[in-house]
């Protein structure tokens, strides 16, 4: 049984080892980084046609503005009109200034007008860059949900084996001692790498390192149950 349960706490290290790997293989997964650049490349795409939007901003309210300056052109040539037209206004001079006023305000409105068609046609350039950016991005995004959907499925094979090295680990662990899975578990926690490994010829596995003839004496003298840990790396040693 004591030979038993340092059997056991190698596999328990092989499980870990394992577990490790697998937790390792989620956070360092290739599509993580295939993600992360394509999202980056987007932001790239996006922050180099924010000139361009502001810009576009800027003739739309500028078109706003130059809408809003023929509605009222019209109002008034309305108004004027109506005036000219309903008999309200009979003096010769004042229909004439009013002609006059409305004349000049139909020039008003064609100038504001060419205005405005220029600002459409600077528009339909900027839309065109934006669309263009836009276009990129969209395909990026595609290409994301494609890496997303492909991440989630390595990632669920990769749950579903750890689930399965768990559940080994937890029926393995019960073979072990309380006091020598205590041990384990500290070795474990302060240091990287091996820490139960055979001793095979007088040499430690995990540092492959030889112990002296002494200590090699020393402990084949000793119970099987013993706790011994190699005096070169300080693994524990199965016999």
């Amino acid at each position: 049984m004591a030979a038993e349960q340092f059997e056991q706490l190698l596999r328990t290290q092989e499980l870990d080892t394992r577990l490790a790997q697998i937790a390792h293989a989620k956070a360092t997964h290739p599509l993580l980084d295939k993600i992360a650049a394509t999202q980056e490349h987007s932001a790239t795409v996006a922050a180099g046609v924010q000139d361009e939007r502001e810009e576009r901003h800027a003739l739309e309210r500028n078109q706003k503005r130059l809408d809003d300056e023929v509605a009222m052109i019209d109002a008034k040539r309305a108004d004027i009109e109506g005036k000219l037209y309903d008999g309200s206004v009979t003096a010769t001079k004042d229909l004439l200034a009013m002609q006059e006023e409305s004349k000049n305000l139909g020039e008003r409105k064609a100038s504001v007008e060419d205005d405005e068609l220029e600002i459409m046609e600077q528009m339909e350039t900027l839309q065109g860059v934006l669309d263009t950016a836009q276009a990129t991005i969209d395909a990026n995004d595609e290409s994301i949900a494609g890496f997303e959907a492909e991440l989630a499925a390595a990632i669920a094979e990769l749950d579903a084996e750890g689930a399965q090295v768990q559940a080994e680990r937890e029926s393995v662990v019960v073979s072990v001692e309380p006091e020598l899975l205590a041990e384990y578990e500290r070795l474990r926690s302060s240091r990287p790498g091996i820490v139960v490994a055979r001793l095979v010829g007088g040499v430690c596995q995990a540092c492959h390192m030889g112990l002296s003839a002494v200590t090699v004496d020393q402990i084949g003298k000793l119970p099987p149950e013993a706790v011994v840990h190699c005096d070169q790396c300080g693994a524990l040693l199965v016999r």
